[in-house]
């Protein structure tokens, strides 16, 4: 069975959602950050892109103590799996335990790359020369 999937995303009143150079901006507001909270408590993963990753470096996890809690007295983990897509793997720093990153079998690289990722990640291999985000939804 497919997850159920959705996007989250923010953008300013012209339609923004970074600056020229790509870096981060702060678009939302305290309400909009306290509801986002709320949706990553209530999911089993989030998966961003790279591009996400290199130009906003986020931790991905839940803030609130209390969501936390919630989640702990469930059953689940504090904070819901992070899934990263790159095509090559040594782009982006989100390597901390309990992240898989997705890759394409023709950007794994060097086997020695691919070992020293897996100490810090699950890797998962989906697709030939990019990442089959179909295939890795069934992951």
């Amino acid at each position: 069975m497919r997850p159920y999937v959705f996007i989250n995303s923010a953008m300013s009143a012209d339609g923004k959602i970074s600056t020229v150079a790509r870096k981060q901006v702060r678009i939302s507001g305290e309400d909009d950050l306290r509801r986002v909270d709320a949706l990553k408590a209530n999911v089993d993963a989030v998966m961003v892109g790279v591009g996400t990753v290199l130009a906003d470096d986020p931790k991905l996890t839940i803030k609130s103590v209390v969501l936390k809690r919630t989640r702990v007295d469930q059953g689940r983990t504090e904070s819901p799996l992070r899934v990263v897509v790159d095509s090559r793997p040594e782009r982006h720093r989100l390597r901390r335990f309990g992240t898989k990153c997705a890759y394409s079998d023709v950007a794994t690289g060097p086997r020695h790359r691919v070992e020293e990722l897996e100490t810090k990640a699950e890797i998962l291999v989906v697709g030939e020369r990019k990442v089959d985000l179909a295939a890795l939804l069934g992951v």
